[in-house]
This record gives structure tokens, C-alpha cells and sequence, in this order.
């Protein structure tokens, strides 16, 4: 098994998508950091004066309940009236890059990284059968099942890797710029800590609908196949019928990723659910942190079931 891991590994890493999905993602990020860069200016230290003046004097009008109202909820995701306020009268400065929004960035481009992540899975769970390497493999290697889970360990493994690593590019590039063209001022204590964390967890979603991807490019035998399925799925299922019937928000396996990104619930916002609640109450949850780990681990398990047993049913030629 360690050799067939080895054999793996070294025909994934040898794959010419990987360099080129490396430097294409570092350039990307490089332009998009020197074009945010240009856009910004160094603010003064009266502008930053401005600004905590600015972010005290709101703070404590929030505090004081003049920004929620007498006797109101807070908003969803929020635990306590400190960290409502705090977001709502966080100091800024329109002309400056803010390192407080590192996380959020982060977040926000989790879309692409993870794209690139079922892209890169795609390609190469696809390649063998493309190249028509598979009767290859499978002759120096003929027990199917073996064959099919060490290559899944190995794409969630590359997936996981390319992703972090083009976060960490990502999040120095962006402390460059802040430091250059920004400021620090409102970062709360552990922003860099947050930054991680969500870093890690698009790695996982990456990861995981890199398998997604690897299952779908092995019923398939086509990269092709895979990318055309999953990017079908994307917009004519969850773009398009999940806008008609949001109530099914709950099964589905990209709202499932973006909680886990964000780990923000999906709330059940239709007239019906919670109406008759009072103005006060807040929606009920269609789609928990918990449940959305379930919903992605599902079609990651169900898939793999399916590619595997398809894997070992059919003739290879």
C-alpha cells in the first residue's frame, strides 16, 4: 500500500496542471494585491484619529440600544451586544486597505479556491483514463478498491495542500499591501488566528468536493465529465431550482460548503416559518453548522460508494 501511496503521489505531483495552477494562482494574487494597492492610501494620523473618534462615539450609541432598539434580538450569529456593536461601529477608513477584513477575505474567495481545488481533482482523477494509463496501473496494481482509495487519499491530500498553500500566499500578500498602502487599526486580538481557521476550513471543503470530483471523474472515466456534471450541478440545480424552492437549502451540497466557510446558518426566511413569530424573533435555522458537515459528508460518502462499485464492475479497455 505504501508503494501504490508513493506511486501515487509522485504521478500526481509529476501532473503538468499542478505547476501551472501554482504560478497561475500566485500571479492572480499578486495583480489582484498590486491593483487593491493602487486604489489605497496610507492614512494620516488624523484620519485615524477621525476614525476612533468616529467608531467610540457609535459604539456607545449601540451599546446604549439606540442602533437594535429597546427590547430587540440580535441579529443572527451574534452572541452578545459587545460583538454586535463592535461589527457595527468598527472603525473605518474608506481610502485604506483594513487588515481587520483579512478574514473576510479569506472567505470571500473561498468561490475560487475552491474551484480550483475540484478543477485540480478533476484533472487529475480524469488523466489516467484520458491517457489511457489505467490498464497500466490496474496491471501492476489489480485490486480496484485499494487502487481507488489510495487515490482518493492522495487528491484530498494534493487538493488540501494546493489550497492552503495559495491561502498563505493569499494572506501574506495581503499584509504586505496593508502594510505599504493600509492599516491595522480595528483588528481585534486573534484576527490572524481567525484568518487560519478559515483558511483551513475551505481547505477541507476544497478537499472535500475534490473528492466529489475525483468520484465523478472515475463514473465518468473523463476529466471532461467530471467538470461538465459538477459545473451542471452547479448552475442548473443549485442556481436554478434551489431559487424556486429554497426550502430544500438544507440538502444541498455547495449551501453545505458556504456554511462551513462561514459558519453562518442558513435561516429559514419564508413568510410562513416565522411570521407568526413577532417582529423580535429570529427566523428559524433551515441549515446548521452541524447539519451542513452531515449534508457535504453524505455526498462525499455516497459518491465514493457509487465510483467504487462502478470502479470495480466495469471493464477496462
Amino acid at each position: 500500500m505504501i508503494h501504490l501511496f508513493r506511486s501515487e503521489f509522485l504521478r500526481a505531483r509529476s501532473r503538468r496542471i499542478l505547476p501551472m495552477m501554482l504560478v497561475g494562482g500566485v500571479l492572480l494574487i499578486v495583480v489582484a494585491m498590486v491593483i487593491a494597492g493602487a486604489h489605497s492610501h496610507k492614512p494620516t494620523q488624523a484620519d485615524i484619529d477621525t476614525a476612533q473618534a468616529r467608531f467610540q462615539k457609535q459604539f456607545a450609541s449601540c451599546m446604549q440600544g439606540r442602533v437594535l432598539g429597546p427590547g430587540a434580538q440580535l441579529p443572527p450569529g451574534y452572541t452578545s451586544l459587545d460583538q454586535f456593536c463592535a461589527d457595527e461601529a468598527a472603525p473605518n477608513v474608506d481610502t485604506a486597505l483594513q487588515f481587520r477584513d483579512v478574514a473576510l477575505v479569506i472567505e470571500h474567495t473561498s468561490t475560487f479556491v475552491v474551484l480550483l481545488g475540484v478543477a485540480l481533482a478533476a484533472s487529475l482523477g480524469g488523466a489516467d483514463w484520458s491517457a489511457g494509463t489505467m490498464t497500466t496501473l490496474l496491471t501492476w496494481e489489480p485490486r480496484r478498491i485499494r487502487v481507488l482509495l489510495i487515490r482518493a487519499i492522495v487528491v484530498a491530500l494534493v487538493v488540501a495542500l494546493v489550497t492552503l498553500f495559495l491561502q498563505g500566499v493569499l494572506l501574506g500578500a495581503f499584509s504586505l499591501a496593508v502594510a505599504l498602502r493600509g492599516t491595522s487599526l480595528g483588528a481585534p486580538p486573534g484576527l490572524v488566528g481567525t484568518a487560519v481557521r478559515t483558511a483551513l476550513r475551505v481547505s477541507t471543503v476544497a478537499a472535500g468536493f475534490g473528492l466529489v470530483a475525483l468520484s465523478v471523474a472515475t463514473i465518468g472515466r473523463s476529466t471532461v465529465a467530471a467538470l461538465g456534471v459538477l459545473f451542471g450541478y452547479l448552475v442548473l440545480f443549485e442556481g436554478v431550482i434551489a431559487g424556486f424552492r429554497p426550502s430544500i437549502q438544507d440538502r444541498l451540497l455547495v449551501r453545505a460548503g458556504g456554511v462551513i466557510v462561514s459558519q453562518q446558518p442558513i435561516y429559514d426566511q419564508s413568510h410562513e416559518s416565522f411570521s407568526s413569530l413577532g417582529p423580535l424573533s429570529s427566523p428559524p435555522v433551515l441549515l446548521g453548522l452541524t447539519e451542513a458537515w452531515v449534508v457535504a459528508a453524505a455526498y462525499v460518502a455516497v459518491l465514493m460508494v457509487v465510483a467504487l462499485l462502478v470502479f470495480r464492475a466495469r471493464d477496462v479497455n
